[in-house]
């Protein structure tokens, strides 16, 4: 009997305890996006018990009474006191506290520093920010910045275009090393496509000359794209994310798988993506009235090398625009002390063969195609680097990061004329060794000083045959032995060719107050190059060896000033240079009937840019709005012009050479003096109602010769995009809109670098078409996504709603047409 009545205190006693005890969980949102928050500190009133959020922005409040008063506190959000009485749901919601909260920017002067003391425009891309929209490509995900725009030219493109500024005169940048080498060209890049989005962190957009942080090719700007890290000491010691995302119009398959693993001094992250794109089908609706255009009629039949030409069954299906692509990346952050750690970044990517759609659908006369084949081998980009990042107390020293690295970069060019049996190969292998020494001294609350050095080498192996395939009926095949092989010229120096920089920088910041600050800094650079040719070349232009010296200073100045009023001004003034890499100078290339041809005269190119920003912003920053103007001044502007070869006597005209056994134009790039480039962008972000939100950018582009009365090419029409944003508990809706002008034809460059001969033929004049140039158009797209638990997320995204017919400016392919992409995404 004792032990009974015992029992029966004992439980008694418990279940007063249970009752007074809480043990509720609850999930913390962020108010706006409805998106977890995690490292969350809440506390009673006492302060005697505190507790963090996990990774999944859960809280297990077992610890306090139910009569607590707690209080939720994180740097990023308002601080929220409420009774544990009062709780009746399940999920809490914290604001933003956006007067506290100012984007860091990591990439301007290769330091952390607050936007809101830049003197220059950035854009920073985040996870966040694009999750109704979800490229399926890096290339694609830049459009997202604002003042972007994208170049394609196959399935496989992606060119970025900043302020009239493109391909090597715009330096891409992934996690601290120099992506741009010795042969990004000045024509159209595919490399962007290479970074995985999925595996991204952050981007960040640098607009105009950057060349103080970032050295030669910063002209229109910088791209870096920042990998995931992953963190040391994780509460939640193994994080898994799958995603898959299927296109139900062009059979697009991506599916990425991100595993992070945490421990008390190490940690590792590991992302796997696998892409199958199929071919993209254009739109229908054909707006700008031109009915045929851009029609893919014709169909190359190249399997088993058919030679065969036929009809496109459906003439909207871009037949040749499938690829498919393999994206790793495994990064490995070594804890070495409490001030210092070691992070190991292996990245590999390799494309399937990307078919060069426009060359496919070339002619050469009113019947036959020009090719047969025409296609990149697999792109291959693999990077091995080491970043130390330490930190101390000395005064010249207080932290630093050293990043050594490695980059090894394959790529190829295929060609086989129309019921040819010669198929020519161009192999390019660079390899990239570099060096990047970032230190940060005198950092004080008002004021720091960043300083270091760079060093890149690059060396060039290119090689390039021909060989005379086998017709065996109605098939051709390779013969499969050394008597069909021959040599043709190589696309770059054939007995190698190497590109090397030196360089040191500083920049200064300092605040004059609370609401102004001021930078400014300098770069001195040296670029080295050398070429050479080891065989007796097709083209006899004395160009047995090239060796160049250049050096360059620049500099950058800035202010920004903020008003009581809530006004912000920003003034930069900025030069950048690109030294001419081995692409400038010594490469090969036929297009069109126009050879490219190397010119070992080539000097630097350098831009001077003054940039002015208004911004006018709400009181706690739910609204903002900007204007940024600019104006860029070019001396010895790099463009390509007619050029005569005076040691050859192969053709009887002096303007003509006999390449691969015809007879084509000479161009080169050379320095044609000074131009201009100038224009602005208008971003807006504004909260119209509680869940309503409003996003828009407008950009608007000129430029020209001062010399000539000649364009520049990859300007720009005007082109913007506009957002709208509803959120309402796990449901989230966008719709965005996405424009471009028109282009006059005569506004085109006179290099085909803009590709008026892609634009619609207006007429024909003596068996010469007259081209209309790019007409204008505009899309729309709705998004949605729901959360159906804390782990699992499904997004659709229905993209050209109204199925409109439109080209990209400068492209060679017509843009999808109505698409359904469906996004799976869960945590494990």
């Amino acid at each position: 009997m004792i032990f009974l009545k015992e029992n029966k205190i004992l439980l008694i006693l418990f279940l007063i305890i249970s009752l007074n005890s809480y043990s509720q969980k609850l999930l913390v949102k962020d108010s706006q996006e409805n998106t977890i928050i995690p490292n969350v500190t809440v506390y009673n009133t006492q302060k005697t018990i505190s507790i963090l959020s996990d990774f999944d922005g859960i809280l297990n409040l077992s610890s306090f009474n139910k009569k607590d008063t707690i209080i939720l506190s994180h740097i990023s959000y308002e601080k929220l006191k409420i009774s544990l009485n009062n709780i009746s749901e399940n999920t809490i919601y914290l604001n933003p506290n956006t007067q506290v909260l100012s984007e860091i920017i990591l990439s301007v002067g290769r330091n952390r520093e607050n936007k809101e003391k830049i003197s220059k425009k950035v854009s920073l891309i985040t996870n966040k920010k694009i999750e109704l929209d979800l490229p399926q490509t890096s290339a694609d995900l830049l459009f997202y910045a604002g003042g972007v725009r994208i170049q394609k030219t196959q399935g496989g493109g992606g060119s970025p275009v900043i302020r009239g500024f493109e391909a090597n005169r715009v330096l891409l940048v992934v996690d601290g090393v120099r992506m741009n080498n010795a042969i990004y060209r000045s024509g159209h890049l595919q490399n962007a496509i290479t970074i995985d989005p999925n595996a991204l962190e952050r981007t960040e957009i640098i607009f105009g000359p950057s060349s103080v942080g970032y050295g030669s090719d910063a002209l229109g700007g910088v791209i870096h794209f920042y990998t995931r890290t992953p963190k040391i000491n994780n509460e939640k010691r193994w994080i898994t994310k799958g995603s898959n995302s299927y296109n139900t119009r062009f059979n697009h398959n991506v599916n990425n798988l991100n595993i992070e693993h945490s421990k008390d001094k190490l940690a590792s992250f590991t992302s796997l993506t696998y892409s199958d794109f199929g071919d993209i089908i254009m739109g229908s609706k054909r707006n700008h009235g031109f009915q045929s255009w851009g029609l893919n009629k014709y169909v190359l039949k190249n399997d088993n090398f058919n030679n065969n030409m036929l009809l496109n069954k459906n003439s909207e299906v871009q037949k040749n625009t499938s690829y498919t692509q393999f994206d790793f990346l495994q990064k490995f952050n070594l804890k070495i002390s409490e001030s210092s750690n070691l992070v190991f970044n292996i990245q590999h990517s390799k494309s399937s063969n990307i078919d060069r759609y426009d060359k496919l659908n070339e002619f050469e006369s009113d019947k036959n195609l020009k090719y047969s084949q025409w296609y990149y081998g697999p792109q291959k980009r693999s990077l091995f680097s080491s970043t130390y990042n330490f930190s101390n107390n000395k005064k010249w020293l207080q932290k630093g990061t050293i990043v050594a690295a490695f980059q090894n970069i394959k790529e190829s060019r295929h060609n086989r004329k129309f019921q040819s049996l010669i198929l020519n190969s161009q192999f390019e292998n660079v390899k990239v060794y570099s060096l990047n020494i970032d230190f940060v001294g005198l950092k004080k609350d008002d004021s720091s000083l960043s300083y270091g050095f760079e060093y890149t080498y690059n060396n060039v192996n290119s090689t390039a045959f021909g060989e005379n395939l086998v017709k065996n009926n109605v098939t051709i095949s390779s013969a499969k032995n050394s008597d069909s092989i021959f040599k043709i010229p190589t696309r770059y120096p054939s007995a190698g060719s190497d590109y090397s920089t030196v360089a040191t920088y500083y920049e200064f910041r300092k605040d004059l107050s609370e609401k102004s600050n001021f930078n400014f800094g300098m770069r001195y650079t040296l670029t080295t190059l050398n070429a050479s040719w080891g065989e007796e070349a097709l083209i006899d232009a004395n160009l047995s060896t090239i060796e160049t010296r250049n050096s360059s200073l620049t500099g950058s100045l800035g202010y920004v000033t903020r008003t009581k009023n809530n006004w912000q001004i920003n003034a930069a003034f900025s030069s950048g240079f690109r030294s001419p890499n081995i692409d400038d100078t010594g490469k090969i290339r036929e297009n069109r009937g126009i050879l490219s041809v190397p010119n070992k005269e080539l000097k630097p190119e350098y831009a001077y840019s003054s940039e002015l920003g208004l911004t006018k912003f709400s009181n706690d920053k739910s609204n903002v709005f900007s204007l940024n103007l600019y104006y860029t001044h070019i001396t010895n502007h790099i463009n390509r012009d007619y050029f005569e070869i005076l040691n050859d006597n192969s053709t009887i005209d002096s303007n003509t050479i006999l390449y691969n056994f015809e007879e084509v134009k000479t161009m080169a790039n050379v320095n044609l003096g000074r131009a201009y480039i100038y224009g602005f962008s208008f971003d807006s972000e504004s909260t119209i109602f509680k869940n309503i939100y409003f996003k828009s950018n407008i950009t608007y582009t000129e430029g020209g010769s001062v010399q000539r009365p000649e364009p520049l090419p990859s300007i720009s029409p005007l082109f913007g995009s506009f957002y709208l944003k509803w959120i309402k508990s796990n449901l989230k809706m966008q719709l965005a809109y996405k424009f471009s002008g028109s282009k006059n034809p005569e506004d085109y460059s006179k290099g085909g670098e803009d590709g008026l001969e892609e634009t619609p033929i207006l007429r024909y004049a003596d068996k010469i078409p007259q081209y209309y140039g790019m007409p204008s158009w505009g899309v729309l797209k709705l998004s949605s996504s729901y959360e159906l638990s804390n782990n699992f997320k499904a997004t659709l995204i229905l993209d050209n709603i109204f199925d409109i017919h439109y080209r990209e400016f400068a492209s060679g392919i017509s843009s999808p047409g109505r698409n359904l992409n469906i996004v799976l995404e869960h945590k494990f």
